[in-house]
């Protein structure tokens, strides 16, 4: 008799996320090898828990062997139980570096909680002052446990990575953990295949959380909120 597994076809549209559910279960395929069957995952994140789901796929890593993982994922699912150590409750902060506008936004776990973001001058001592003003402003309102930025590739976009360092500084001397995520990666992880560009990320974006849709100051925001979300959906695939 056949599994469900075997039953189920790849679909071969394209797949573009529309909640942090979608999301969740995108990252499980890919993290299994198996994003063709991206919406396959999305049917067994609607029917388990998160916590079953990354029960099963902590028991997949750590069963020696180099099979199927998509096979073995679905076998260990079967035995998965709830998993306590998954902290759903983590604060980030994610921030969106421009050369003449900074933007931010506070997750708690998976829920986006506060967005904003500034225009800088474009004088750039007056830029670089102004968007660790912020920045500073933003940490004391909201205190945090890590803190994500999005990787500017060296030699690059100087005024940018200065801004970017600044802020980076500021985050180390909190003694925050920061994650720096290249765009090429989120283009990755955002959907599948691989997106291509920034207006189909904010695409996803506002499909997530329609309240970031409007006029063009809020794309900056929509960029960090898409920042935020990966690294969130990533914590928690993280093996303690």
């Amino acid at each position: 008799m056949k599994s469900l597994l075997d039953k189920f076809i790849p679909a071969i549209a394209p797949f573009l996320p529309t909640t942090a559910t979608d999301l969740f279960a995108l990252r499980l395929a890919q993290k299994l090898n198996d994003a063709a069957a991206v919406r396959h995952y999305v049917t067994l994140a609607d029917t388990h828990s998160e916590s079953q789901l990354l029960c099963a796929y902590r028991r997949t890593l750590r069963t020696p062997g180099n099979g199927d993982l998509g096979r073995r994922f679905h076998l260990e699912l079967q035995h998965a139980h709830t998993n306590g150590s998954n902290d759903r409750s983590a604060k980030l902060i994610s921030i969106r570096v421009e050369r003449r506008a900074v933007a931010a936004c506070i997750f708690h776990g998976h829920q986006l909680e506060y967005t904003d973001s500034r225009q800088l001058s474009s004088d750039n001592s007056k830029a670089l002052d102004s968007a660790v003003g912020f920045t500073v402003w933003m940490l004391n309102r909201f205190p945090v446990e890590s803190a994500a930025l999005e990787g500017i590739p060296n030699g690059h976009e100087f005024q940018r990575r200065v801004l970017h360092e600044a802020i980076w500084q500021e985050f180390r001397e909190r003694l925050l953990p920061v994650w720096e995520i290249p765009k090429a990666v989120l283009f990755e992880a955002c959907g599948h295949p691989p997106l291509k560009s920034r207006a189909q990320l904010r695409e996803v974006v506002t499909a997530i959380w329609p309240v970031l849709e409007g006029t063009h100051a809020k794309v900056f925001i929509q960029d960090a909120a898409a920042l935020g979300a990966h690294v969130q959906t990533e914590r928690t695939f993280i093996i303690n």
